[in-house]
């Protein structure tokens, strides 16, 4: 007689939902995986969000800025945040992604659109946030991860965890030293194309997070640091490369963060205090600028979440903002204080339809703004199945940056918000069609209608002058599919994206026809993606494939970039043994050497190696 044991005994595991969460019915949200994290951990989230999401990147080149764009949107119309606190630089109001390691982060989610006014005001075109939190399994963990390339790379990312049942400690640190000198096709200086070498480009940078929670009685208090420091040259455009211009930047940032949290059952409230430091200081010996800028950002900003009836929940949250800005570059140093109140309703009215009603006021240097609001809708069409359809509305606005308002000269103090009204209407689904093949689907379609949009523009005088002249509609369609294939130790998965983009200028107020019904600059009509990954065992492998079409770099379109398509792999093995893991990946990036441009005279980088070696134990209390 054989007896088969087949009831195994586990630790008690707890899974816990806050009632206060940016991830409400009707809006378009989406996670990049844990696996995905580990396999970029060494890389900017700048190239994670270019290969895996229908999100524009604009990079300068290897090591230089980089940033994001939403559905036709500006740079200043994607908010990145860290655990809900705005990263951007109050002067530029963007954020440089090339400046954030992926493993850094404990997590990623997108907002498209509507999506980010319940997590933060401004996204008009979507907002990125990076979260960091505790991880409540009693152990010690350890994770010592190197990595090599190309061009003189090299990179090595270290995490300790050390977590009771009451107390956790967790500590990132990151270094990261690049020379950049990779070979590119010059074809605009001479009457012959030529193959040259990148000089003049290295990075250095280094980057610490440390976190401190303790748990209590249905409450978590959290205490966050995180400081990097990136010291860069910075190359010359194609068209103006001169040698000895010395064109240096030197980036740093100190960020702090302090939280109470508490959950209870029928109210959840969160209260967080937060103050960010950024540096930049910039010089180009042969133009004989150097350019120092200091800003800090205070915020201080309370949510709360109850339950009002057994399908109905309200919300509200108030947020006060104080920006300081110390620069050579304006007459004086400037101030900003921003308050914004929100109040959210979010209702199920049956167990196939949701709601959400958001309105939020802004009071900017002492006076009102016109308020802010969205509603959303969501249709489950059948009870058993995860089929939805869902619609959202909303008004959403954008303040001026600082350099907007005060640069000297050029700045302008008058400017107005600039705001958007936004429609967007989705259908999902995602079913399990077999017992080891899964899918999931989502279609999106969208407009965006962008009123009183900042542009600097030629004034009067030798310098440009900042104003609201700007009138853009956007609008496309996203769409993305993705099947999952297991069987015993074989796993397969395919992921697929696609978006349609209409950016385009109306005329402005000045009567300027000539840019009427034209693409904005930089925005690609198509872009498309494919990720393939297979698993068996401990090995993996994973081939990606990205598509970006032509972008206009005049506003007439009269010019534009070509469109380039991009191909990459990476695979390796994953060695276990009791509380030890080791992995070993190796990574090949534009597999087939296509020279390519995402800002013009910029270029990037041809085939590229990476090697990357992972250590991690792992010590149960």
């Amino acid at each position: 007689m054989i007896s088969q044991k087949d009831t195994i005994r586990i630790g008690e595991v707890i899974i816990q939902r806050s009632k206060y969460s940016s991830d409400l019915p009707g809006y378009k949200t989406e996670r990049l995986d844990s696996s995905i994290l580990e396999s970029y951990s060494q890389l900017s989230i700048a190239e994670v969000l270019e290969e895996n999401l229908n999100i524009s990147v604009r990079s300068y080149g290897m090591g230089g800025t980089a940033t994001a764009t939403f559905r036709g949107t500006a740079a200043g119309h994607t908010k990145v945040e860290w655990n809900g606190i705005d990263l951007g630089n109050p002067m530029l109001g963007q954020s440089d992604l090339s400046l954030i390691t992926t493993g850094m982060t404990d997590g990623i989610t997108v907002y498209y659109g509507s999506a980010s006014m319940p997590l933060v005001n401004g996204g008009i075109g979507g907002a990125i946030n990076l979260t960091t939190g505790p991880d409540w399994e009693q152990r010690s963990k350890i994770s010592v991860s190197t990595g090599t390339g190309s061009f003189g790379h090299y990179s090595g990312l270290l995490k300790f965890i050390k977590s009771t049942r009451t107390f956790q400690s967790s500590t990132k640190v990151f270094t990261q030293t690049s020379e950049n000198d990779f070979r590119y096709l010059d074809d605009y200086t001479g009457p012959e194309p030529v193959w040259q070498t990148r000089t003049h480009n290295q990075v250095n940078h280094k980057s610490l997070i440390q976190e401190f929670y303790l748990k209590g009685p249905g409450s978590v208090t959290s205490a966050r640091i995180w400081y990097q420091l990136t010291d860069r040259n910075l190359p010359s455009s194609l068209l103006t490369q001169q040698p000895g211009s010395d064109e240096k930047q030197y980036d740093e940032a100190l960020r702090s963060m302090i939280s109470y949290h508490f959950t209870g059952d029928r109210s959840d409230y969160l209260i967080t205090g937060a103050w960010v430091r950024n540096r930049l200081n910039y010089t180009n010996r042969l133009a004989s600028v150097h350019s120092r800028n200091l800003s800090d950002a205070s915020t201080v900003k309370m949510n709360w979440f109850g339950t009002i009836s057994g399908s109905s929940r309200l919300g509200f949250t108030i947020e006060d903002d104080l920006d300081i800005i110390h620069t050579n570059n304006y007459r004086s140093a400037a101030r900003r204080n921003k308050m914004s109140m929100t109040a959210l309703l979010d209702s199920k009215f049956s167990p196939s339809v949701s709601s959400v009603i958001l309105i939020r006021e802004i009071m900017d240097r002492d006076r009102f703004l016109v308020p802010d609001f969205s509603t959303a809708l969501e249709l489950k069409l059948l009870p058993s199945r995860d089929y939805f359809i869902k619609a959202s509305i909303s008004k959403n606005s954008k303040l001026p940056g600082m350099n907007d308002l005060y640069w000297y000269p050029g700045g302008n103090p008058d400017l107005k918000n600039e705001y958007s009204f936004n429609y967007e209407m989705s259908y999902s689904m995602k079913e399990n069609i077999t017992p080891i093949l899964g899918l999931s689907y989502e279609l999106t379609g969208y407009r965006n209608n962008i009123r009183d949009m900042i542009q600097w523009l030629p004034g009067e005088f030798s310098y440009w002058t900042a104003d609201n002249i700007g009138k853009v509609n956007s609008y496309g369609l996203e769409t993305s599919l993705s099947l999952r294939y297991v069987i015993g130790s074989i796993s397969t998965e395919l992921k697929s994206g696609y978006a349609l983009t209409r950016a385009e200028n109306k005329v402005n107020d000045q009567g300027e026809e000539f840019m009427a019904g034209k693409q904005l600059i930089y925005i690609p009509v198509n872009k498309a993606n494919v990720a393939l990954k297979l698993t068996y065992d401990n090995l993996f492998a994973t081939w990606t494939s990205c598509f970006t079409g032509k972008r206009y770099i005049t506003s007439d379109n009269s010019r534009y970039l070509p469109e380039y398509f991009i191909n990459n792999f990476y695979g390796g093995i994953r060695y276990r043994r009791k509380n030890i893991s080791v992995l070993t990946e190796l990574g090949v990036d534009n597999i087939f050497n296509v020279y390519y441009q995402t800002i013009a005279y910029y270029p990037l980088p041809g085939r590229f190696c990476t090697l990357k070696i992972l250590l991690q134990i792992v010590k149960k209390q």
